[in-house]
């Protein structure tokens, strides 16, 4: 392999060229993988990011496989390695373990080729994804309280019922499957210097990292974990595998106790630095693309996001960040954007007394109206200890501009004679 390593820690300098026979996977099979892909995957855009991601004047791009078949780019791997089944492990069907977008990438490739797929997913599993693994024909199974326990229970069933195992991330086929986005965005954009990647199990960064380091090995790959789930960047350091505890991310696409051991093999030479994100860092990533860049992105999607908008000095160059998934269940949605909201500064929550008699509350919101702001939410307390008899208080959510706007709205209602103070929720 003519690429160039990383190092082992997180930031080490590039130092050798690992031998081919290092790795398990070559470009050579992410070349072929791509020829199996071509009537089951789809070619996905990449577009220039809004300003506010990396240092004044560069350029990042975003890399959407959350415009995916199936919302992700796990339709890449298991694709890659449901079209190596030999006939009599075909005949007998596959089985998976997911938090979702594994499975529904197995199920969408096992359809795909009349294949019965069954995928067992944890118990807390995204009832969104849930569904729609149901609908794409596979046999959905909960069981466990995270993704290793349904590993565990999808590798005893593999075994009792003799299914061919779809791993989601460590197996040559399916790196070689994840990294053909790694081709697609050199193809796109030749000028790339930077990519950020997410990890969970570290399929797709290492398939992408073997695509870049051997056709243009002066990219720097920055691998991207929450911090509620990270245990790259501490392997890295150690040298060896460091296993995390139960996950506790809302990306739940990189929620896994441990990168795999063929990925991790790969990353340590590959990968030029490993970041964390927290899960605030990763809500403000989802908001922002929804709202700057109008891009439905799940928590796992948007954490190259949430890494460069925490640490813009990570853009060197032309930049591109993989938009990895785009399955985010709509209830997750709403708290995350209103809590975007309220962090900008356009969404107040004030508390004031009034006295318990018609109209009190009417005038109260009509002088909120009065100022400007529209309100989304009311909670009417008559029963608070701090109240005396015959008054109450009423809390509100008011949206409004900006900052500023809510500063005025609080002025004005404490000018027209209302006690308002502030409140977090």
């Amino acid at each position: 392999m003519a690429s160039r390593g990383a190092g082992k820690g997180p930031s080490s300098p590039t130092t050798r060229a690992p031998e081919a026979k290092s790795f398990p996977v070559t470009i050579d099979d992410i070349r072929e993988a791509r020829e199996h892909l071509g009537r089951i995957v789809r070619r996905t855009p990449m577009v220039e990011a809004p300003p506010g991601l990396g240092p004044e004047g560069s350029r990042v791009f975003l890399k959407l496989e959350n415009l995916q078949l199936t919302g992700s780019f796990k339709l890449r791997g298991a694709s890659n390695k449901v079209a190596h089944l030999t006939k009599e492990e075909a005949s007998r069907g596959v089985i998976a373990a997911s938090a979702g977008n594994h499975a529904q990438g197995v199920a969408y490739a096992a359809r795909a080729h009349g294949i019965p797929a069954t995928i067992v997913m944890p118990s807390n599993a995204s009832p969104t994804k849930v569904v729609a693994t149901e609908a794409l024909g596979a046999k959905v199974v909960l069981a466990g309280a995270d993704y290793q326990e349904a590993y565990e229970e999808a590798r005893r069933r593999a075994e009792k019922e003799r299914l061919a195992f779809v791993h989601p991330y460590d197996d040559p086929l399916v790196i070689a499957g994840q990294g053909t986005v790694g081709l697609e965005v050199l193809e796109d954009l030749p000028s790339v210097r930077t990519l950020l990647v997410g990890v969970g199990g570290g399929g797709l960064a290492a398939g992408v990292a073997i695509a870049l380091k051997n056709l243009h090995p002066e990219v720097r790959v920055i691998a991207v974990q929450p911090k509620g789930s990270g245990s790259l960047k501490a392997s890295l350091a150690a040298g060896k595998i460091v296993e995390h505890g139960p996950p506790e991310t809302f990306a739940d696409g990189l929620a896994t106790r441990h990168v795999g051991q063929l990925n991790f093999e790969i990353l340590r030479e590959l990968v030029d630095q490993a970041v964390e994100v927290d899960e605030r860092e990763l809500a403000r990533a989802v908001f922002f693309l929804l709202e700057k860049a109008h891009i439905m992105a799940e928590g796992a999607g948007a954490a190259p996001v949430a890494a460069l908008l925490a640490h813009p000095e990570l853009a060197r160059g032309d930049t591109v960040a993989v938009v990895s998934g785009g399955n985010l269940d709509p209830f997750l949605l709403d708290r995350i954007v209103w809590s975007g909201l309220s962090s900008e500064g356009r969404v107040v929550h004030l508390r004031t007394p009034l006295q318990d008699r018609p109209g009190a509350l009417a005038r109260f919101l009509s002088e909120a109206a009065v100022a400007k702001a529209n309100v989304h939410n009311v909670r009417h307390d008559r029963e608070s200890p701090t109240l005396t008899p015959g008054q109450a208080a009423v809390e509100v959510e008011l949206e409004v501009r900006d900052r500023a706007h809510a500063d005025e709205v609080v002025a004005h209602l404490r000018k027209m004679g209302w006690a308002v103070e502030r409140i977090s929720l």
